[in-house]
């Protein structure tokens, strides 16, 4: 069932819900109020007569037996009054040929001093009244009670209730078409998107209202979507020509090598550079399945708490032990009285690997093959990480575009590199809700600065199941 049927019903359902309820109360009150006017009219009479028929001193006698019960059931006259003796035997009659009130109806009223009745096809009152000579007798005043006015007030209602049922479902299927408008045009501007063309966006509209909202939200998910197509165009076009670039170069030397007899120098040098190939594929290769598994399954990482210091210098020892030509200084701040401070909740490989891969770059890019690291402790747990080099610094129309995958600046094309690093350091620091800016003075130099965030945050962000929290934290 479409939503504006449904919702065109509900709306109908309620709607004669409230209204059948209304109407209804205003007949029932109507009704009540009519009877109880009726009543109190015969009430009245039954006072009068007592006044006129009761203010002698001698006993009523009763009269002769001389009525006639109607046939159908319907009586000829539409009012009459009578009295009646303890005996129950009719002592005054303005109709004498009318008939007597059931002695089961006197007996109840007796009893119970008022009682309203039918008789035949007339509403009675009867109330027991005394009279001067301190006899008790029984007034019934009967009277016709005309309900036509009550019955053409029902048809009234009636028809009221269908007219407004008809008007009321006609206004909902027109409202909530005009409600759903918006949805229904965010549903053909979605269909006409194409994945060859992800650049239209859908018209969030004037209104700030919940369907604006969900077209923002769209948007936004379009926003990533495209995104993400757009790297993995990029990602599949840099990968096939960072893969067949070494490729080329190894089969080019392998079949040189091949050509003719060579001394064993000449192999070593030709298996050298092979092997040196080898080892940047296998480096690429690494860094992507580290990309890959940080975007496939993010909450299947296990995080533990590591000792921020010993991380860095461990990242320190692990640089200079491949690259024996660089030089890493690591300068740490005051240190906080409580060691606890230092922990931080991090997969410790890969932020290291983070941590290692600025330092790399940091002497790769510098003429003195120097990187200087500055610590910055907390006691709230948001540290500051500084990683500052020597290098040309890095221009401002590239400082958001050294962190996609493959890029390389055309300044540092004779430098070897993958072009991944820097994208798996932003991807990893992501994951652990770590902050990276980049900082480039004008003289030259560049500042990668890393910061953590506070406990708090890292207890309402990061995943129990992966998590070894310390009491402290």
């Amino acid at each position: 069932m479409q939503i504006r049927t449904r919702l065109t019903l509900l709306f109908g359902l309620i709607t004669a819900g409230i209204l059948a309820g209304v109407l209804l109360a205003v007949f029932v009150v109507y009704r009540q109020s009519t009877e109880y006017a009726f009543y109190q009219g015969l009430e009245l009479k039954v006072e009068m007569t007592a006044q006129a028929a009761l203010q002698g001193n001698a006993e009523l006698k009763p009269l002769s037996v001389n009525w006639l019960a109607p046939d159908d059931g319907v009586l000829s006259y539409q009012d009459n009054i009578s009295v009646y003796n303890n005996s129950y035997e009719r002592v005054f009659a303005v109709r004498p040929d009318a008939p007597p009130v059931s002695a089961k109806d006197l007996q109840d009223i007796y009893r119970g001093e008022e009682l309203h009745f039918s008789h035949y096809n007339l509403l009675a009152l009867g109330k027991k009244m005394p009279s001067r000579s301190g006899s008790t007798y029984v007034v019934v005043v009967e009277g016709y009670f005309d309900t036509s006015a009550i019955q053409q007030l029902r048809n009234i209602l009636i028809i009221s209730f269908f007219a407004g049922l008809l008007l009321v479902g006609l206004a909902g299927w027109y409202y909530a078409g005009r409600a759903l408008a918006p949805v229904l045009s965010i549903v053909g501007e979605v269909e006409q998107l194409q994945p060859t063309d992800l650049s239209k966006r859908v018209d969030p509209g004037v209104n700030r209202d919940e369907i604006a909202r969900l077209a923002e939200t769209f948007n936004q998910l379009l926003d990533r979507v495209e995104q993400a197509f757009r790297m993995q165009r990029m990602f599949l076009s840099n990968v096939s020509h960072e893969l067949r670039n070494p490729l080329t170069v190894i089969r080019s030397q392998l079949e040189v090598s091949l050509q003719r007899e060579r001394d064993v120098p000449t192999y070593q040098k030709a298996l050298k550079s092979v092997l040196d190939d080898v080892n940047a594929l296998a480096e690429v290769e690494e860094e992507l399945l580290q990309l890959a598994r940080i975007y496939n399954d993010p909450n299947s990482i296990p995080f533990t708490s590591v000792r921020l210091d010993e991380l860095l210098w461990q990242s320190r020892q692990q640089l200079q032990k491949r690259f024996p030509d660089y030089r890493a200084s690591v300068e740490l701040g005051e240190m906080p009285a409580d060691d606890q401070v230092l922990l931080v909740q991090a997969n410790e490989a890969l932020l290291q690997t983070a941590i290692q891969n600025l330092m790399n770059n940091a002497c790769k890019y510098s003429p003195d093959k120097q990187v200087q690291v500055k610590v910055q402790f907390r006691e709230n747990g948001a540290h500051v990480v500084a990683v500052c080099d020597n290098g040309p610094g890095i221009p401002e129309i590239e400082q958001k575009l050294i962190f996609e995958p493959f890029f390389r600046s055309p300044r540092h094309i004779g430098i070897k590199g993958t072009g991944v690093g820097l994208s798996l350091v932003q991807s990893i620091l992501t994951l652990h809700h770590i902050r990276l800016s980049v900082e480039s003075p004008a003289g030259g130099g560049a500042v990668f600065r890393l910061e953590f965030p506070a406990w708090s945050y890292i207890a309402s962000s990061l995943p129990d199941n992966n998590t070894e929290h310390d009491q402290k934290h």
